[in-house]
């Protein structure tokens, strides 16, 4: 029988890679109806790292049956070959997400788009042929090529986000912005460093040995778990609001009753 952290582990999972699913795939009809970059991009991130790429590599853990197996079967090898391949690729469409909606035509923010890309991608494919995929705490250069990218692109988001708010807040007072807009991106800059501290927990027990990182997991995955489901229910409410949450960023923006009767 499960434990009841073994339980909430594994139900938090199922709802936080159902629920970026549909977040994603709401997300990419989106952007085809409208035939915007920005929803395409994060969508596709979205269902690249959360769903496909985490599930992926979830079922190669299972699949190995313990982290340490010094000979995993083909079938492990290939589910973590493709877990890296989709999460690295939803990694690169977030980064895409940034530079299209915050960084558009800034030749520095290109530079490094194509530095954190380079450096991904050279990690994920150098670990083929060093034994990488098969190993998944082999800690060589590319593997920490790629872990250097991935542990910190989260962060770059949530700067842009809060950076933004901050733009909007003041043009909200202007009356120059609306208020679901203004707290949109507020919200991205929330689920930014969930990702982030999703990343951090899930990673930290990797830098230790076999024992402490065994001691230290079922804490670090109902941890993730539960970052994990805010941080997706984060991305749904900035771009599926319910009407309850329009209502209330409505009455929380309108002008206290004395103000709005002197004007």
């Amino acid at each position: 029988m499960n434990s009841p952290a073994e339980s909430f582990q594994l139900l938090g999972t199922l709802v936080f890679v159902s629920v970026s699913a549909v977040v994603g795939v709401r997300l990419v009809r989106l952007s085809g109806r409208s035939g915007a970059r920005p929803e395409l991009y994060l969508g596709l991130g979205i269902l690249g790292t959360a769903v496909f790429g985490y599930g992926f590599q979830i079922a190669s853990v299972i699949a190995r049956g313990d982290a340490f197996a010094p000979d995993p079967s083909r079938m492990a090898v290939a589910l973590t070959f493709f877990g890296k391949l989709l999460h690295d690729a939803g990694v690169t469409m977030i980064l895409a997400f940034v530079l299209v909606v915050f960084r558009p035509g800034d030749r520095r923010a290109q530079v490094a788009f194509a530095v954190l890309c380079a450096m991904l991608w050279s990690g994920m494919i150098g670990l083929g042929p060093t034994g990488g995929y098969r190993d998944l705490l082999i800690k060589n250069p590319w593997w920490w090529l790629e872990y250097a990218v991935i542990w910190t692109y989260p962060l770059w988001p949530a700067f842009e986000s809060f950076r933004y708010w901050g733009m909007m807040r003041r043009r909200r007072k202007l009356g120059m912005a609306d208020p679901l807009t203004t707290n949109r991106f507020f919200l991205w800059g929330l689920a930014s460093l969930g990702t982030f501290l999703a990343v951090a927990v899930t990673s930290f027990p990797m830098l230790l040995e076999r024992e402490a990182m065994l001691a230290l997991e079922t804490a670090s995955r109902v941890t993730t778990a539960a970052i994990g489901l805010c941080t997706v229910a984060i991305y749904a409410l900035a771009f599926f609001p319910p009407a309850p949450y329009r209502r209330f960023l409505a009455r929380a923006d309108a002008p206290p009753a004395g103000e709005a009767q002197a004007v």
